[in-house]
C-alpha cells in the first residue's frame, strides 16, 4: 500500500483557493448550515494542520443471513465479520489518505506541508455534535478550532455514514458481476461489500477564513485487501469534485500576470 504524500516540512509555500461553500449535491441535503457557492480567492500560506477525522457512522452489527434469511455456516460467515470490521475502519482510511490526495491536486508550485494535530476529547464531542444537530453550527465550532490551533489552516473531515451490504445478498454465488466497471466474482471467501459512505472536509484559515466545506456521497467495494485501497479511492473522488476550482483560480491568476 502506498503510503501518504507529504511534502518537506522545510518548504513553505503560498496555496491559492478558491473560497467555495458547497454543502449537499446530487440531491442530498448535509447537516451542516446551507450556504449558496460563494467565490473569493484566499491565500493560505505554510502549515496546513490535519484534525482528526469526525466520524458520526454507526459501527454496524454483521449480517449473518444468507440471501433466502437462513443462518449462514461459520466458515461463511468470517467473511462479513472481517467487512464489519473493515467498514469501521473506513473513515481512519480515508482520513489517513486525504493529505496525499489534496497534495497532488494542487499546482505543482506549491511548497506547503501537512501536518497531524490532535483535538482535546472536549473538542472531538462539541465537533461531533455539531455535525449532528441541524440547529447548531459545526462550521463556527470549526472555525474556533482553527483560530486556536497554530497553524495557517485546519483541514477537517467527517464520515456522516458508513454502509456496506454483501454482494452474496443480491448475486448467487460463482456469478461474475461487473461493479462500477469492475469485474467481481461473489462468494463467501472474499465476501466483496457494496460501500456508500457519506464524507466531508473543509479547510479554515487561522484568520477564519473558510477556504472550502463540501460533503457528498461516495461509493465503491470493500474486499479481502482491506479499507485502505477504498479509502484511498473515496478521498480522490472527494479531492477530484473540488480541484476543477483551483484549476480555475490557477488559470484566473495566470491571465492576471501577463
Amino acid at each position: 500500500m502506498s503510503s501518504v504524500v507529504r511534502p518537506p516540512d522545510q518548504f513553505l509555500g503560498t496555496l491559492m483557493l478558491l473560497l467555495c461553500i458547497a454543502t449537499g449535491c446530487r440531491g442530498h441535503v448535509s447537516p451542516m448550515d446551507r450556504v449558496a457557492w460563494d467565490f473569493d480567492p484566499v491565500m493560505v500560506e505554510g502549515e496546513i494542520l490535519v484534525a482528526p477525522v469526525l466520524v458520526l457512522a454507526e459501527v454496524p452489527d454483521p449480517d449473518l443471513t444468507g440471501r433466502f434469511g437462513e443462518d449462514l455456516h461459520w466458515k461463511n460467515a468470517t467473511g462479513r465479520l472481517q467487512r464489519t470490521a473493515q467498514l469501521a475502519e473506513l473513515p481512519y482510511s480515508v482520513h489517513a489518505a486525504l493529505p496525499g490526495a489534496l497534495y497532488r491536486s494542487l499546482p505543482p508550485d506549491w511548497e506547503g506541508h501537512f501536518r497531524d494535530m490532535r483535538l482535546s476529547l472536549p473538542q472531538q464531542i462539541a465537533l461531533t455534535q455539531g455535525l449532528k444537530d441541524p440547529g447548531r453550527s459545526a462550521l463556527s465550532l470549526m472555525v474556533d478550532v482553527a483560530k486556536a490551533a497554530g497553524g495557517d489552516a485546519v483541514l477537517f473531515s467527517w464520515v456522516i455514514e458508513a454502509e456496506g451490504t454483501p454482494l452474496t445478498d443480491e448475486f448467487l454465488v460463482g456469478e461474475l458481476v461487473v461493479y462500477e466497471g469492475l469485474p467481481v466474482i461473489v462468494d463467501h471467501t472474499v465476501e466483496p461489500y457494496a460501500v456508500e459512505a457519506l464524507v466531508g472536509m473543509a479547510l479554515i484559515t487561522q484568520a477564519g477564513e473558510l477556504v472550502f466545506r463540501y460533503q457528498d456521497r461516495y461509493s465503491g467495494l470493500l474486499t479481502g485487501d482491506g479499507p485502505d485501497e477504498l479509502g484511498r479511492a473515496i478521498a480522490r473522488d472527494l479531492v477530484a469534485d473540488i480541484a476543477p476550482i483551483w484549476r480555475d483560480v490557477e488559470a484566473d491568476r495566470a491571465l492576471a500576470e501577463r
